[in-house]
């Protein structure tokens, strides 16, 4: 199907644009093609469109007043209100504040995420986390009983309702594969150097005795031997199986360190992890199933995945979802912790909804060495096939119980930020360490000035985004935002403004990770939240139609009235109902 560029004039936006060139069978978009520099825009805006259905898209230029860059001044914050009719806008407390004081180009691009423990979990801790920037609250059902997750989700939801966040939930399962007890309800225990321990998977009816853990496999004394090496949470407590007695496994505690409930178990054996009977277990547990079904009754946003080892779990966990959740979104994220994830890597994220980078549990698999390269590849491949990624595990472990990192732990998150991950994420730092909200605050700091660092430096990478479309339609779609993140970074635009009904063009311009941030118009609160996970994305909830005129005067309109922008700001617009690139200031 051929497409033809038009290029059109005109003195007003009520009159019909006239043609003023015609080529017909010029791919769009044209190779050679170029606009000129911001600072020429101050009297016209330009707009590229293109359809699946319309095979001529035009390029017409409309008077819209003068340029001009937003402005930094500080502005008294808005109270929130929810949205009740066509006329509202619903918008983060916190990014609403944080445009008001800084203006567009300094605000953060990566996504922070939050897990959620008896550190965190009252509504004073939870506000004080979305106050700090948190965009996702995790719930990790390997701790706590569904009751407790249930509340710290209603208290997420109240909190969103009453002050105006749009903090997302993601819950994470289990999974079956190998794990210790609750301790006896103890929340730690310290495991010494030269102790004896017994492991055992004997059910205890009257408390654990001293210096004994339960294990959560049946047939763990049966697989391991005398002098296999037990890693508790990826090594962080190493111990030496000496004795088997029965279902009764005693190990020598080679390497000390604390004791969390439910910790990860491996096992290794002439330097090479043991994972015959591993593999065999099934990727989801029926305990995994039956949270899998809480999740979707509470209305998550978002459920990870513990040691995926093929797409296939993933594509018959989300026809699971569509049956039972047929009036909630909930995307599905693979965690990529084993060797099974690593050999079916791009096959399990093409499945997912996104990847989480579980390092503590992979570098329990696969030699240390090799976890930053493995974190890389990882990133980029979801970054190729346009899923959005998480690095978690261990970034400020020292802020568990220190209130400032070390400068390595500080190295580390900065790497991650220069990947262009789209999102961070604490574990125990913020479920039960003495400093959350400072943990959150060193993730926020350093990630806003390696952006700032990247973008001073113009630090364009030359990462190769292959095509990913599946249709006409939608190479259309992915050609009108790569351009538009091209324009974006070459005109020095304050904002792309993209109105999507699904979410899918505002993650196809998160992609391509342009200068500025990406203002996500959306009409339902699911997808508002989910976006919120996505890399440079702001999202807001507003109601708008297939008039993309109006909508833009409409937003216009209202973001000025919130302080949020100003008449001579540049922005692109770009929208999934009508498939166009609009460049213009605002009125």
């Amino acid at each position: 199907m051929a497409q033809s560029l038009n290029l059109f004039t005109s003195t007003s936006t009520s009159t019909s644009p006239k043609p003023l060139i015609s080529k017909p069978s010029l791919p769009f978009p044209p190779a050679n093609f170029r606009l000129p520099h911001a600072k020429s825009l101050n009297k016209s805006s330009f707009c590229v469109e293109a359809s699946a259905s319309d095979a001529n898209p035009s390029f017409f230029s409309s008077e819209n007043g003068a340029g001009g860059a937003l402005s930094a001044a500080l502005q008294d914050h808005v109270p929130f209100q929810a949205v009740s009719d066509s006329g509202s806008i619903e918008v983060d407390a916190v990014t609403e504040a944080e445009l008001k004081e800084n203006g567009f180009r300094s605000t953060r691009r990566t996504k922070l995420i939050c897990t959620i423990g008896p550190a965190s979990c009252n509504p004073e801790q939870l506000e004080a986390l979305a106050v700090g920037g948190m965009n996702v609250a995790r719930i990790n059902m390997c701790h706590g009983t569904r009751e407790w997750h249930r509340e710290v989700i209603q208290r997420v939801r109240r909190l969103n309702e009453d002050k105006g966040y749009a903090v997302a939930i993601m819950m994470d399962t289990e999974g079956s594969e190998i794990h210790m007890g609750d301790l006896g309800g103890a929340s730690s225990a310290k495991a010494e150097d030269g102790e004896i321990w017994t492991f055992s998977v004997r059910a205890f009816g009257s408390g654990l005795p001293e210096h004994t853990i339960n294990v959560s496999y049946d047939g763990f004394a049966e697989d391991v031997k005398v002098g296999d090496e037990l890693l508790v949470d990826g090594g962080m407590v190493r111990f030496e199986v000496i004795e088997k007695i029965g279902p009764d496994v005693k190990c020598l505690c080679t390497d000390p360190g604390l004791l969390l409930p439910r910790a990860n178990l491996t096992f290794w054996r002439d330097g090479s992890l043991v994972r015959e009977r591993n593999a065999m277990l099934p990727t989801i547990s029926s305990k995994d199933w039956l949270d899998i079904d809480f999740g979707i009754a509470e209305g998550v946003d978002f459920i990870a995945v513990s040691f995926v080892k093929s797409a296939e779990v993933i594509k018959h966990l989300k026809s699971y979802i569509k049956a039972r959740a047929r009036d909630n979104d909930v995307s599905v994220i693979a965690k990529i912790e084993s060797i099974d994830s690593l050999k079916n890597l791009e096959e399990i994220i093409q499945a997912s909804d996104g990847a989480m980078v579980a390092r503590g549990d992979l570098g329990a698999q696969i030699p240390l060495e090799q976890v930053p390269s493995e974190q890389q590849k990882i990133v980029q491949v979801c970054r190729q096939l346009n899923k959005p990624v998480i690095v978690a595990s261990q970034l400020l472990e020292s802020m568990i119980e220190y209130p400032t990192p070390t400068r390595a732990e500080v190295a580390d998150v900065s790497e991650a930020v220069r990947q262009r991950a789209d999102a961070l994420m604490l574990s125990g730092e913020s479920a039960m360490g003495q400093y959350p909200e400072k943990a959150l605050a060193v993730l926020r700091s350093v990630s806003v000035r390696i952006e700032k660092w990247w973008r001073e430096q113009k630090c364009h990478e030359a990462m190769e985004l292959p095509g990913i479309a599946s249709s006409f339609g939608d190479s259309i779609s992915e050609e009108i935002c790569n351009s538009a993140a091209k324009m974006a970074n070459n005109l020095e635009v304050d904002a792309i403004f993209v109105y999507t009904k699904n979410g899918h063009m505002a993650s196809l311009l998160s992609r391509c990770r342009p200068d500025c941030p990406i203002f996500a118009f959306t009409t339902t609160t699911s997808v508002r939240r989910r976006l919120n996970l996505q890399w440079g994305l702001i999202p807001f909830r507003l109601s708008f139609s297939d008039d993309m005129e109006s909508n833009l005067l409409k937003t216009f309109s209202l973001l000025r009235a919130r302080g949020m922008i100003k008449s001579g700001d540049l922005v692109i617009a770009v929208s999934d109902m009508l498939q166009s690139i609009q460049v213009m200031n605002v009125p």
